[in-house]
């Protein structure tokens, strides 16, 4: 990827990383559970398909790597070494910042009803959060990722045309969406935490995989690849009624706007990301380009650390300041953490991490036949 690409997946990072962290910073909680009393700022309730965005970077970014790892062992050794370190230590140390800082609680809007434990902890290091309760509600996303990884793997260990693999992706994700749409209708006509709707989220990510589709079918079209353009018109269209579906209230049978308004986000995002693979340049603006781009440099160290910590600090600074100037400050000091924090365990690991995880995917593959795709290296003829 040339520079001025590779800039522009920051560039992408960083709008939607900054999407996501004001829609928690403004729009995820009430104002009174911030203890704002008046001013509040404008809610950024459509800033969480910001997470959508991030799994269509995330589809695209994958394939690439999927194209230039010699085998599935090195792709998942890659991915294992680009997530794993910063996420430990996410979980780690904000478990301890739960312990010692004031995080409210607020049930209606599912926000740290109960606080998890060691053992919540234990399931958050092995990405199965949902079975009990996350450390920081951002993870979710982050065992969405994995998943997404172990099923790319899964797929290209079988299908190795990579072709033949977008196409089985695509219809995949194409056929498991309207399905999870349609237990989501009837899911809501009971009740219950465990219900057909939410094993397919947890079991299968079926939402989400038209999202991914999406990023994987843009880099193959931008590659010239035929026959990609219907499935990726077609994918886009699933993605956003699973966004309109998300958004809408059926609690409430209410938000057909709101619903409407996030769609239209999301469809403007997809749209760059669109005149992105056409090979079409970005409407740039001096410096702030530039700036955002270095924001999405730091997008996952900033994604993983600034929830809990952020909503503690403005539920303290909006009793002394302006809700304005308590998200200024928030916003500042949480990517002033998240600098620190890339420095100390996303970057610093990464290598280490990857030639530990070759070794042992090599060491699984050569156990059985069936695992020989975790092979690091590629087989000898004898083999």
């Amino acid at each position: 990827m040339s520079a001025g690409r590779d800039q522009t997946i920051d560039m992408f990072r960083g709008i939607a990383i900054l999407l996501v962290v004001l829609f928690h910073f403004t729009a995820r909680l009430p104002a009174y559970a911030l203890n704002i009393t008046e001013g509040a700022p404008l809610p950024v309730f459509f800033g969480w398909v910001g997470v959508y965005f991030f799994f269509i970077i995330s589809g695209y970014c994958i394939f690439m790597t999927l194209e230039r790892s010699a085998t599935v062992g090195v792709f998942l050794a890659r991915r294992i070494s680009r997530i794993y370190p910063a996420f430990v230590a996410a979980v780690l140390i904000l478990f301890v910042f739960g312990l010692v800082a004031y995080i409210p609680s607020v049930p209606e809007a599912k926000f740290h009803v109960i606080p998890p434990n060691l053992l919540d902890v234990v399931m958050n290091l092995f990405f199965v959060g949902e079975i009990g309760e996350w450390v920081d509600g951002s993870f979710w996303s982050i065992a969405v990722e994995v998943k997404f990884y172990l099923l790319v793997a899964l797929l290209a260990g079988v299908f190795h045309d990579r072709v033949r693999f977008t196409r089985v992706f695509a219809w995949l994700a194409l056929v498991m969406a309207p399905i999870w749409a349609v237990s989501t209708l009837f899911s809501h006509l009971g009740s219950g935490p465990i219900t057909p709707q939410s094993m397919l989220k947890f079991l299968a990510i079926a939402p989400y995989l038209s999202f991914f589709a999406v990023g994987i079918l843009g880099r193959q079209f931008e590659a010239g690849t035929k026959g990609t353009g219907r499935l990726l018109a077609a994918n886009v269209v699933v993605s956003t009624v699973v966004v309109w579906i998300e958004a809408y209230s059926f609690e409430l049978h209410d938000g057909w706007l709101t619903a409407t308004v996030c769609a239209l986000v999301y469809l403007m995002l997809v749209a760059l990301f669109l005149r992105f693979v056409r090979g079409k340049a970005l409407p740039t603006l001096p410096g702030l380009s530039f700036g955002i781009a270095q924001i999405g440099l730091l997008s996952f160290s900033w994604y993983l650390i600034h929830e809990n910590v952020g909503i503690s600090m403005l539920t303290t600074l909006d009793l002394y300041m302006p809700a304005h100037l308590a998200l200024l400050v928030t916003v500042a000091s949480t990517f002033l953490l998240a600098i620190g924090f890339a420095a100390l365990f996303e970057w610093r690991f990464r290598k280490p991490v990857e030639r530990l995880a070759m070794a042992a995917l090599d060491w699984l593959g050569h156990r059985a036949n069936w695992l020989a795709p975790l092979r690091t290296a590629a087989a000898t003829p004898a083999e």
